[in-house]
């Protein structure tokens, strides 16, 4: 008889504690997970055995999974595919430590038992079933759905980017996760283990000369969280990022924010991608595009998030929450008769002028005062939203960045725009908005450049810099 491992006592707080799944957002500790059996049986396994045997197996069965059916049938066409072996466990059977819905010791009366097992640091990360075999597919217990790696060891940062569909906010998180090794590296962090919902997102999001762009996540489906293990290097403590990709359309539309709102909420920080046709007294845009494009105004986003939200759960009407307001497609504004293109908008992040890794605190401070002034000065729609952002999200600052370092040509197919790029694509400053709130997390420090003096205080964000104008 297999020797069973008995569950030990977390000894540290943070599992204590618990975390909330990155999917429905319930609370889970981390000795109520659920795994996803790697028995499963279909009648056709069962066909030929005897009935005593077919007793025994019946309770590997493979199964509708009623909770993980109504999670997705919120999201019409947005249910997971395992791309790689064109298959899901989400019919295989749930093995749960203490829920008797499922597969539980209790149920056995041979004398065979569930072993779980945790990895070196008290984990709990693995169960071997009755039949030998082992899982470390660990489930939400509340909605079925699968775990990310180590998904709860770690502190949980999370983080939404929003933008409607064509601000580039897709292609901009696509960049950026496919760089952020070495964009983390220059703040003084690791990624750490295994990120394949990263590595999937970038796949199914490929930039490439000559090839259409990606399109944006459609209004009504749900992206899957992308979560990253990131280690700071100086302190070696480890945390868990977690990006969502958010359509704003569906945060304007009051039906669609029950649905999606729930991933604003519970963020950690926020990305607001803004595509700088959305300022349409700021820049031209053709006059067939300018209805859906006024329809989502970044204004309106916002007042959709404060209504949401904010008003109601947040001390006087004000989130904490950092909000990193980002201009997406710089390229669009060069030429600009009130921007020269010698603006830091249009250049790389200067790494070489700092002495030491961490938050390029003087480009920070130049870029957001260089949009802010743009925004607020020259554009009657960027000075709604600047008041609706000092009103509801006093902790925001500006940005501004290429996803690809220049602008696609627009190529038609069946009657479509499609976007191509002729260059190997070369983002600027996609980093700074995802450093700004590592910074305002307090998970990296500042920095200077040489020869700078360091301020007196910690920082001028939230919006504070607009006093110096």
């Amino acid at each position: 008889m297999r020797k069973e491992v008995t569950m030990e006592k977390e000894n540290t707080s943070m599992v204590q504690q618990g975390f909330k799944c990155p999917y429905c957002f319930r609370k889970i500790m981390p000795d109520g997970v659920a795994f996803r059996a790697m028995t499963a049986y279909s009648p056709q396994d069962l066909e030929d055995d005897p009935d005593a045997v077919k007793a025994e197996k019946m309770i590997y069965a493979l199964r509708e999974d009623e909770l993980y059916e109504n999670f997705w049938r919120k999201y019409p066409g947005s249910k997971p595919v395992d791309t790689e072996s064109h298959r899901t466990y989400e019919r295989y059977p749930v093995i749960s430590p203490y829920d008797d819905r499922y597969i539980t010791e209790a149920k056995f009366r041979s004398g065979e038992k569930l072993i779980f097992r945790r990895d070196e640091d008290h984990f709990l990360n693995e169960v071997i079933d009755t039949e030998g075999n082992s899982s470390k597919i660990r489930i939400c217990p509340h909605c079925h759905n699968r775990l990310p790696f180590e998904f709860g060891k770690y502190p949980v940062k999370y983080i939404s980017v929003v933008g409607i569909t064509s601000s580039g906010k897709t292609i901009f998180l696509s960049q950026l996760l496919r760089r952020i090794k070495e964009i983390l590296a220059r703040v003084d962090m690791t990624v750490a283990g295994l990120c394949p919902e990263a590595d999937e997102f970038v796949r199914g999001h490929t930039i490439r000369m000559g090839q259409n762009l990606p399109g944006g996540n459609a209004t009504n489906v749900l992206t899957t969280p992308v979560p990253i293990n990131v280690k700071r290097n100086k302190t070696g403590e480890r945390y868990t990022l977690v990006f969502y990709d958010i359509a704003g359309e569906n945060c304007v539309q009051p039906e669609q924010m029950e649905k999606y709102g729930q991933f604003i909420v519970n963020a950690d920080g926020i990305i607001m991608i803004m595509d700088p046709k959305q300022f349409t007294d700021l820049i031209y845009i053709p006059e067939e595009e300018g209805e859906d494009i006024d329809a989502y105004s970044p204004d309106r986003v916002v007042d959709a998030m404060y209504n949401a939200f904010v008003s109601a759960n947040s001390a006087g009407g004000k989130s904490s929450i950092p909000l990193a307001a980002a201009l997406s497609k710089s390229d669009l504004l060069k030429g600009h008769q009130d921007i020269g293109d010698h603006r830091n908008m249009f250049q790389d992040i200067p790494y070489g002028e700092y002495s030491q890794k961490g938050f390029p605190y003087d480009d920070w401070n130049n870029i957001s005062t260089e949009v802010w002034q743009l925004l607020s000065r020259k554009s009657i729609k960027g000075e709604i939203l600047d008041n609706g952002l000092k009103q509801f999200f006093p902790r925001h600052s500006y940005f501004a960045f290429s996803a690809l370092g220049g602008r696609p040509r627009v190529a038609m197919e069946g009657g479509q725009r499609r976007y191509q790029i002729d260059i190997s694509a070369q983002p600027k400053r996609i980093e700074e908005p995802l450093y700004w709130i590592l910074y305002e997390f307090g998970l990296i420090e500042k920095v200077r450049k040489r020869g700078q003096e360091d301020p007196k205080s910690r920082g001028i964000a939230g919006g504070l810099f607009h006093k110096k104008n």
